[in-house]
């Protein structure tokens, strides 16, 4: 059985606020892979030194990589703010997440009278699952305590018959085994079904009720307007997330440009064009 909870908050997300992680799949600090070092994934690289007197080539694609450094800057700085925007939307949501939580554990000390009613139904669904449930087990050990004594008769006549080698009486003895082991898995189909058909029914019953109470409670004038606030926060941090997330590879897309422009002018410089 499970205790009744206080208010509906995806739980993921909000472990993912807490914590500050982004789980945007992107390392921050490194990008390690193919046996080598690559550059930190938040970072720019650096044109190279133009000779002293470069090229009618090395010129114009000189400039087109200033131009693709510049807007993969844009996009760094767009990621930047994102990443400033998630962490602002984590720090809102555990100040009003706390907020909630006080409040909650403020009506729950002193509750109202809609809200005792429902703990006690809860408390009430409990004790009638625990009576059924206990009556069911019973039935079933009635069931073992009826069936088995014949089953195990029949195993000490299998172990007589084996150990004076009577093959006659073995098979008489086996056959009968078969059948007491039917009997005993007949019999408890009824009351192993009747056991999960009322824990269904009872977990049904409590998965309302638990239900019922957390409305009453996240609809209290005291409660309603901070779970609201929690759930703003939520939207609103994972819309965020993914727009960090767009950004990031945006980004991503905008630096390997870079790096082919630096490729391509380190070749210029090398051939002198």
């Amino acid at each position: 059985m499970q205790k009744a909870h206080l208010f509906s908050v995806d739980a993921l997300e909000s472990r993912r606020l807490l914590s500050g992680s982004f789980g945007d799949g992107f390392h921050h600090d490194g990008d390690g892979g193919d046996g080598g070092v690559r550059p930190p994934v938040l970072t720019l690289p650096t044109l190279p030194t133009l000779p002293a007197s470069p090229g009618t080539k090395t010129l114009a694609d000189y400039a087109t990589a200033q131009t693709d450094l510049a807007s993969a800057q844009t996009a760094l700085t767009k990621v930047q703010a994102d990443q400033t925007k998630v962490k602002t939307d984590a720090a809102t949501f555990a100040t009003d997440n706390l907020a909630l939580r006080k409040a909650v554990s403020t009506l729950l000390a002193s509750p109202t009278d809609a809200i005792k009613a429902a703990q006690d139904k809860i408390k009430a669904d409990e004790t009638a699952e625990r009576t059924a449930l206990k009556a069911d087990v019973a039935a079933i050990h009635a069931v073992y305590t009826q069936d088995v004594p014949a089953v195990q008769t029949d195993l000490k006549n299998i172990w007589t018959d084996l150990r004076t080698r009577n093959t006659t009486q073995l098979a008489t003895d086996r056959a009968q085994l078969t059948t007491d082991l039917t009997t005993l898995t007949t019999d408890l189909e009824a009351p192993k079904a009747q056991l999960l058909a009322d824990r269904k029914t009872f977990e049904t019953q409590e998965q309302t009720d638990r239900q019922a109470l957390q409305d009453l409670i996240n609809s209290d004038p005291t409660v309603a307007p901070l779970y609201a606030a929690v759930k703003a926060d939520q939207d609103t941090y994972t819309a965020d997330l993914a727009t960090l997330q767009a950004d990031k590879m945006s980004f991503i897309t905008a630096r390997n440009l870079v790096f082919t422009d630096i490729m391509t002018l380190k070749t210029d410089i090398a051939q002198n064009l």
